[in-house]
């Protein structure tokens, strides 16, 4: 069975409006269509960076979550996406985001891997880490149907965005009558800045 691992940051209680989950990869930074562990290769949307700082000044709790199959195929190690996510971290205190609530990553994609999306392992860890979490009460910010259907499970909003994958998955949930429930569910928004700034 998979494994996960989470890097928690400094919060406050500041911060005490709706949950904001986030998918990494295509919502945050550029989805290669291969995986991203170097710094090198890690290439940041436009304002998206802005946008998590425009939530958390918002007053919002913020927590990214991210399945990194990469680990389990033995590509890169949890070691390395720590150290991408540390330089995350930095950018985003460059763009005035000083703090989120936590960083947390699955070591496998599979199906049967608890804390892998869908599956509800690291949104779950995430609420009992930070009991000021209700993800009834919050979103999740994606760009595939696994994101869409871990928010619909866990009950948060499920948010869509056009980026990564995101023109795909929003064809694909208008045509399988199996997500007409997440569908019926689901914000579509172009950018995870134009989700911050409708917010």
């Amino acid at each position: 069975m998979g494994r996960f691992s989470h890097l928690k940051n400094n919060t406050n209680e500041k911060h005490n409006k709706c949950v904001i989950g986030l998918d990494r990869d295509g919502v945050i930074n550029v989805d290669r269509n291969e995986y991203t562990w170097r710094v090198q290769d890690f290439e940041i949307i436009p304002q998206s960076l802005e946008a998590i700082a425009l939530m958390r000044n918002k007053g919002h709790k913020i927590v990214i979550i991210t399945n990194q199959g990469g680990i389990q195929k033995g590509i890169y190690t949890e070691n390395d996406v720590n150290n991408l996510h540390q330089h995350l971290l930095k950018l985003l205190g460059q763009a005035g985001c000083h703090s989120i609530d936590g960083i947390y990553f699955s070591a496998t994609s599979l199906k049967n891997d608890p804390w892998a999306k869908p599956n509800l392992g690291m949104f779950k860890k995430a609420a009992e880490d930070n009991k000021s979490i209700n993800w009834a009460k919050g979103f999740y910010v994606g760009d595939k149907i696994t994101d869409l259907k871990a928010a619909h499970k866990i009950g948060a909003m499920p948010i869509l965005v056009r980026t990564g994958h995101g023109k795909d998955t929003e064809l694909l949930m208008k045509s399988r009558y199996a997500y007409k429930q997440i569908s019926k569910k689901t914000k579509v928004y172009n950018t995870l800045w134009e989700f911050a700034q409708a917010l």
